[in-house]
């Protein structure tokens, strides 16, 4: 639990923060909706604090807009300096705003202030406009900070992970709306169920939700806008989204079916885990693998569900269904060769066969997505990893001196070495299997940086 959160609170307090001019009622007005706070060019615009209030899905949120850190000045750009470093130490969560065309002295002054809060601080580097920008940001991961978002306020990029990590950030410190912080009981997984048109994904719904929510026919494409409900399992609260079945684009005609597929892709984005449906007789498809590898780049749980198992071994001897499953096991290994850890499972959702160790699965593939290992632990791993392989390297003195976790949901792991030229790209396949075999990563993507330190 925070030292500063106070459990008499139901709003959960949240402050951007920075030097004049970084963006901040910008993306003060981008998480609001609206235009409440002014923008200008001009730097020091915002001085008095501007206030509103956000909703992120349940979570209650009092939005705080303040003027910009400055060494330099008059008595206003003082006073608006103290007044940042006070709401630092009074709100719930900080969002420290920094531009990404580089760190300046006052950037640097104000995180040096900032540090004692640093458990309660996300690192925002705005104006992150491409994938590429977003690939140059070691700086900023160099300032030490346990989460960093790159955003784009004035194009909206990365804003729904902006808030994701907010309301993330507030379940961990215990904060549900209209609760007490200590009241909270259950955690919440997003589940997404995917896949090709009549797999069986709304019937999969319906068996989960126990109602009949989510229409089912034989005519593909009848699912056209998100179906939601949420249900409790094991102590989990688990809200389930039944999404229209994702085609190839040449079989997409109709407009309506174009942004139902939009909007199912849509929901990778937001998801923590994808259950992709796959027809156990028709077996996996070319669409299924893109489906798969889409959700394995966002860092999202996967699990492979080979739905109507009991159509497929109807009559069949035990032993021959047991063969069965081998081969189709066997050979989705052999097209998903980069993600060997995805579970598979069978099911009926028709019957509800396996539908129990499914969300058994759901539940350890979610623990995993958020699971933090300290950096003291890791090292120690990694020292150990080393000695058990060593660096394949030839007249070269390289070495990886340091390892962290940036990330959780997805997993992020960092890696320093003093070379990074001389260093063997291939050896990131030794560590992603030695962090799955010894830290408990094996049924998640996660992913790993290596930077020169």
């Amino acid at each position: 639990m925070i030292s500063s959160l106070n459990t008499e609170k139901k709003v959960f307090q949240v402050a951007i923060l920075g030097r004049p001019n970084v963006g901040k009622s910008t993306l003060f007005n981008r998480l609001v909706g609206r235009n409440r706070a002014i923008t200008h060019t001009s730097p020091g615009v915002t001085r008095d604090t501007v206030e509103s209030r956000l909703r992120i899905r349940d979570l209650e949120v009092t939005l705080l807009d303040t003027g910009g850190y400055s060494r330099h000045g008059g008595i206003i750009e003082q006073r608006v300096a103290e007044n940042s470093t006070r709401i630092a130490g009074d709100c719930d969560l900080i969002l420290l705003l920094v531009e990404a065309g580089g760190l300046s002295g006052e950037d640097l002054d104000f995180v040096e202030r900032l540090r004692r809060y640093g458990d309660k601080l996300i690192l925002v580097v705005n104006k992150v406009d491409s994938e590429s920008q977003a690939m140059k940001l070691g700086e900023f991961h160099a300032l030490g900070f346990r989460q960093l978002i790159a955003v784009s306020a004035a194009h909206g990029r990365n804003i729904d992970e902006l808030k994701e990590g907010i309301y993330q950030f507030a379940l961990r410190s215990g904060y549900t709306a209209g609760q007490e912080p200590e009241g909270r009981e259950a955690k919440r997984v997003r589940l997404a169920i995917l896949g090709k048109p009549n797999t069986g994904k709304s019937t999969l719904l319906n068996r989960l939700l126990r109602t009949e929510k989510s229409l089912v026919t034989d005519i593909p494409g009848t699912t056209r806008d998100p179906v939601e409900g949420s249900f409790h399992y094991r102590g989990y609260e688990l809200q389930v989204v039944d999404t229209a079945g994702i085609r190839r684009k040449s079989k997409v005609r109709e407009a309506v079916e174009y942004y139902s597929v939009n909007r199912s892709i849509k929901t990778i984005e937001d998801a923590d885990v994808v259950v992709l449906v796959i027809d156990a007789a028709e077996g996996i498809t070319e669409q299924d693998k893109k489906i798969t590898a889409l959700a394995a780049r966002r860092g999202r749980g996967i699990i492979l569900v080979l739905n109507k198992w009991d159509r497929l071994v109807a009559g069949q001897s035990k032993a021959r269904a047991e063969q069965l499953w081998r081969e189709l096991r066997d050979r989705t290994r052999f097209l998903f060769p980069t993600l060997g850890y995805t579970p598979a499972l069978r099911i009926s959702a028709l019957t509800g066969l396996g539908v129990q160790r499914l969300l058994d699965t759901v539940v350890t593939v979610f623990g995993q997505l958020n699971r933090k290992v300290a950096t003291p632990r890791l090292n120690q791993l990694l020292q150990a990893w080393v000695r058990e392989y060593t660096l394949p390297v030839r007249g070269r003195n390289v070495k990886i001196r340091y390892a962290t976790q940036t990330g959780v949901n997805p997993v992020r792991f960092l890696f320093f070495v003093n070379d990074l030229k001389g260093y063997p790209k291939r050896y990131n396949q030794y560590l992603t299997g030695r962090i799955r075999r010894d830290l408990g990563f094996d049924k998640i993507p996660l992913f790993i940086e290596v930077r020169e330190s």
